[in-house]
Formats: C-alpha cells, structure tokens, sequence
C-alpha cells in the first residue's frame, strides 16, 4: 500500500469554488459528466482563503480526478470505494488514511456508503520552521491503521471538526495545535522511525528543485551543487526517506512524471521526451520500455481517455 512520492501536477486550471452549499452542487455536476463519458478539464479547487478547512463526508458522490495547492488527508471511518492518486488505484476501507501532497491528482470512482473525515491544510497555518517534520508523513499515498490508533485519531478529528466551527477565542492557535497533534499521531503509526529535521528539509528542498527542473533526469550532482551539498549527505537523505539510492529515485521521478503526462495531457511522446531532457526520442522510447516494461505509445493507449489534464 505504500508507495513513497512526492510528484506535483500539472496542467489544471484554477476555479474559485468559496461555500459548503456551492462545493456540493459543483461536485454533483461533476460526477454526472464523469458518469457520461464526457472529456472534462480537471479543475483546480482553491481554498486559498483559508489555510485550514475540516469536513465529515457522508454519502459523497464519485468525483473525478483533480487536484488542489493545499495538503490533504482523508480519514476512512466506513464505507468503500476506489480512490485514484497519480497512476495508482487504492481500495478505500475502514481504518485507512490517504495522504496527498500539494498538486497530485486525485479522486474516487466509486463510492458505497462513504464515511470519512477531509483535512485540508495549507503549511501557512504552521508558525514552527519544523512543520517540515510533520510533512514527511506525506511520502505515503496510504496507511493503515490498528482499532487502537483509529480511536486516537478519530477523537483528534473529532475535536478538531468542533473547534473548526466554533467561533470561540484562541480558535487559530487551537487548530494549529491538534493538527501538529493530529500529525505526530500519524507519523507514530508508520513503520519507519521519523527522519531528523535536517533530513527532511533537505528531501523537502530537493523535491522542490526536482519541480522547478520539470523532473529530467539529471545528475545526483547538479542536485547536490544546486543545495550546497554533497552528494554523500543528499544519497543519505533520499535514501534513509524512501530506500532508494539517488539515482534510483531520480529514474523513478522522472519515470512517474512520464507517465503522468502520457496519461494526463496531450502532448506527443517526442515533445514528453524534449521535456524530460530526453535529446533523442528514441532513447527515451528505449529508457521507458526498460524502466516501465512498455513502450511510451502503448502506455498511452491502454490509459482511460475520460480525463484532459
């Protein structure tokens, strides 16, 4: 159920949707599009006006895949269904927690009695420099949880839910409080032990870095030159947080990136190969096939076509 990524998305518009009541309406319009088969452009929701945002989701509807600017966890109490985030399909399930990072792709498919609770947080909402620490629980795109740590975290959100609605004083400060609660309580249920700061904000900047170079595949050493480090220092990181060495998760990125574009947009495979700094299509046909198992052109055509990223 694991699987450690930290990839942005690309290719979405913005749309402003402000109110519960409007969310709703715009959610319902979607899915019966998506239900028709109609090619939709995935939206962006913005909820830049607020850095915190809490629901309990009962009986929501499939909604297609789209992204957000913010962090997200969902919270399974009961129900099922299939939750989409990048290229990989999960089966949703009492006592799971899904986490998306800022601008991956997401949503679900198929929903039978869903009951769950949605966190949405923008780092701005955090005053310590060490939020950083709480964020690697974001390398995880699943976690499951025992009944002991489902009853932990579900009075954690519980709480939260009631101060998010109150309007009493110390609101802020008190949210900000239980979400650092809320995230240590998850970061305790993984199975590695947590990374020291300084390691996190490392892998945090260079994924930052990987972003702005369009996830080509480049040295470990322009990387390590790029956060004045050395190489040494920056293996160490990527590989105490994901178990890869750095030329491993470098592949893997740029790998998952491909495959994104090839899934999501409509560029042609040449100009996904110019812009993963393939000089030579042709190689990057070859280093696909070796590294996926399929050429570029038959991933393509084996995708779902109901999505225009």
């Amino acid at each position: 159920m694991n699987s450690l990524r930290f990839i942005p998305c690309l290719f979405a518009y913005d749309l402003r949707i402000d109110d519960e009541k409007n969310i709703k309406n715009f959610l319902g319009i979607l899915s019966k599009n998506y239900c028709k088969g109609i090619i939709m452009t995935a939206p962006a929701l913005n909820f830049a006006e607020e850095s915190f945002r809490i629901e309990r989701m009962e009986a929501y509807p499939p909604i297609p895949r789209h992204k957000h600017a913010c962090y997200e966890l969902f919270f399974i109490v009961g129900g099922e269904g299939t939750l989409f985030i990048d290229c990989q399909s999960y089966d949703i399930q009492k006592n799971t927690l899904f986490l998306v990072s800022p601008g991956r792709i997401h949503g679900w498919e198929y929903t039978n009695n869903l009951d769950a609770y949605l966190v949405k947080f923008d780092i701005s909402i955090f005053t310590d420099k060490t939020f950083s620490d709480h964020l690697s629980i974001f390398n995880f795109d699943a976690v499951n949880v025992n009944e002991v740590e489902f009853k932990i975290i579900e009075n954690v959100l519980s709480s939260l839910l009631v101060e998010y609605k109150t309007t009493r004083s110390f609101k802020d400060s008190t949210i900000s409080n239980l979400l650092n609660i809320l995230l240590i309580y998850v970061q305790r249920t993984l199975p590695a032990a947590p990374s020291s700061h300084a390691t996190n904000a490392l892998f945090s900047k260079l994924n930052d870095l990987m972003e702005q170079n369009n996830y080509q595949l480049t040295p470990t050493t322009y990387y390590a030159k790029k956060l004045k480090t050395s190489v040494k220092l920056l293996n160490q990181a990527i590989k105490e947080i994901t178990g890869l060495n750095s030329s491993e998760f470098i592949r893997s990125k740029t790998m998952l990136e491909a495959k994104r574009l090839l899934k999501y947009d409509s560029m042609t495979c040449n100009e996904i190969a110019d812009h993963l700094g393939f000089i030579d299509p042709a190689y990057f046909s070859r280093f696909f096939k070796r590294e996926v198992g399929v050429a570029p052109k038959y991933f393509r055509s084996t995708t779902e076509e109901k999505y225009n990223f």
